[in-house]
């Protein structure tokens, strides 16, 4: 569904678009300055390596604490799942671990959970600073959308809909108490809970939190610099750039990778911001196409290294 949806969202534009705009388009990523776009690569790079510094503050509560090199497969291995399979990363990272080390599924997803929150906070944060700073664009547009979806709103489907959910819900409890799932359950959150917990008792805090500024830093900055690969972005403001990485990140929350979903939202954000909507196109499309092939070649390798050398991830 959702990759049905990112399809859609492809299409859409495409539809729209004249022959003459479509040729606009492709010939914007064409000729874009691609020193900017490498720029943008070693940087989000760099927040990848980062990010697996990082989860072995967490992991060093446990035996067999993984290598920095097994923590920099198992997030390759995770990114490139993502691709094609929603949330699925997470359960191949951790299975990572699981396999190289012996942490347990329960503990590794804990502590994946766990940076998510963390993750979450900070883009919270972000999204609060770039609607406190481009309230005069945004919040006409939110509203206009608010208010045609609650026009739109059928109630009879939405009772339909809580109907199947409750129903769904007392039939799973039913089977669960019959067929003594809640035992596993519960040993599974336990797990989870234990890894979770990590973030609290792990030694170092205080560059845990610096690794994480460092991420989301090199995040907002490989998402500006890539702007400067195309001419009529010389001087784009930070309230556009802040709001269209926004989008473009809860994007990737709904979609796989963000496809479709990432160019598409970013061109939407950037007309409320006076820029063309192929202009937008062509800057979503390189941003996305340039950061989903380092996540494949990233992935690729890691998988390879799990794959074939298995003995080179021992702590």
């Amino acid at each position: 569904m959702p990759l049905l949806l990112g399809a859609y969202l492809v299409y859409l534009p495409y539809s729209s678009f004249t022959d003459e705009e479509r040729t606009v388009v492709y010939n914007s990523i064409k000729g874009a300055d691609y020193s900017y776009v490498i720029l943008s690569v070693i940087m989000a790079l760099a927040s990848h390596l980062s990010r697996a510094w990082r989860w072995n503050y967490m992991l060093s509560k446990f035996k067999n604490q993984p290598s920095f090199l097994t923590n920099v497969a198992a997030i390759g291995t995770g990114y490139i799942v993502n691709l094609f399979v929603p949330r699925g990363g997470e359960v191949a990272r951790a299975g990572v671990i699981r396999k190289t080390n012996g942490i347990s599924m329960d503990r590794g997803l804990g502590t994946i959970i766990a940076e998510r929150v963390l993750d979450l906070i900070v883009l919270l944060i972000i999204t609060c600073i770039a609607l406190s700073l481009a309230a005069e664009e945004l919040l006409p547009f939110f509203s206009e959308r608010l208010e045609v979806l609650l026009n739109e709103t059928d109630i009879r489907t939405l009772a339909v809909f809580l109907i199947v959910v409750v129903v769904l819900f007392v039939t799973f409890y039913w089977a669960a108490k019959r067929f003594k799932v809640f035992q596993l359950i519960k040993n599974f959150i336990s797990g989870l809970k234990e890894g979770f917990q990590t973030i609290w008792t792990m030694e170092k805090k205080m560059l845990y939190l610096l690794h994480t500024l460092f991420i989301w830093a090199m995040y907002v900055l490989m998402f500006y610099v890539c702007f400067h690969s195309l001419e009529g972005f010389d001087s784009i403001a930070l309230p556009a750039v802040l709001s269209a990485f926004v989008a473009g990140s809860f994007s990737v929350a709904f979609v796989n990778g963000g496809f479709g979903a990432y160019p598409y939202l970013i061109a939407q954000v950037l007309l409320l911001f006076g820029y063309s909507e192929i202009l937008g196109t062509s800057i979503g499309w390189i941003l996305w196409l340039s950061q989903t092939l380092l996540v494949i070649v990233y992935g690729l390798i890691s998988l390879m290294l799990i794959s074939f050398n298995s003995r080179l991830f021992g702590k």
